[in-house]
């Protein structure tokens, strides 16, 4: 049976212990160009946002994609909510959101 051949490293990683091994992050830009994912999805918002408000409002859709739709036009809109502690009993508001919800017509 042949030798295994000899890492040129002398420890199972490269890095020092607690170094990361990109310590400057990814690169921001993305694109062939050097544009950002925000620069790149710059000219799509409008019409996507369209797209969203029309899934939502669309009563033939089901009812999951446009419960999906309004929370990412309701995301986009208000921002993301931030998640609460249930207190003293209390519902926290993503749960007195998706009552709500769970409410509203089809």
């Amino acid at each position: 049976m042949a030798d295994k051949p000899k890492s040129k490293h002398t420890n199972k990683t490269s890095f020092q212990k607690g170094q990361s091994g990109n310590p400057g992050g990814r690169s921001k830009s993305v694109g062939p160009n050097g544009e950002t994912n925000a620069q790149i999805a710059a000219p799509f918002i409008t019409s996507a946002m369209q797209t969203l408000v029309d899934v939502m409002q669309d009563k033939k859709a089901p009812p999951i994609a446009r419960v999906s739709a309004a929370n990412s036009v309701l995301d986009r809109g208000l921002g993301k909510a931030k998640p609460t502690e249930d207190t003293n009993g209390k519902k926290d508001m993503s749960t007195l959101f998706t009552d709500l919800i769970s409410k509203l017509p089809s």
